[in-house]
Parts: C-alpha cells; sequence; structure tokens
C-alpha cells in the first residue's frame, strides 16, 4: 500500500513537471490563448497531474 501511494506520488510529480515545463516554453501571448498567466503554471501543472494520473 505504502508503495504504491509512493510511486503515484512519483508519478505525478514528473507529470505536473512536464506539464509545466512545456508550459514555461510558450511565450506569454500563447499563454493567454489558454487563459493561464506565468505565476498559474505550477498550479495548473499539479491539478493536470492530479486529474490524469489516480
Amino acid at each position: 500500500m505504502l508503495l504504491s501511494s509512493m510511486i503515484v506520488a512519483v508519478r505525478r510529480w514528473a507529470y505536473a513537471r512536464s506539464v509545466a515545463n512545456e508550459l514555461y516554453n510558450l511565450d506569454t501571448r500563447d499563454l493567454d490563448d489558454v487563459g493561464i498567466s506565468r505565476w498559474q503554471i505550477r498550479d495548473v501543472a499539479r491539478k493536470a497531474a492530479r486529474d490524469a494520473i489516480a
């Protein structure tokens, strides 16, 4: 049980990092197009990871 929750946590962290990196590579105009600002990237990435990996 503990091992599986650790694996899920690591997978979520890796996914969130990947999403955040992709978003940080966008310019401000592209971020405006999708409706987020730079200061929201970390929160958006974490939420995406929680929603994607159960």
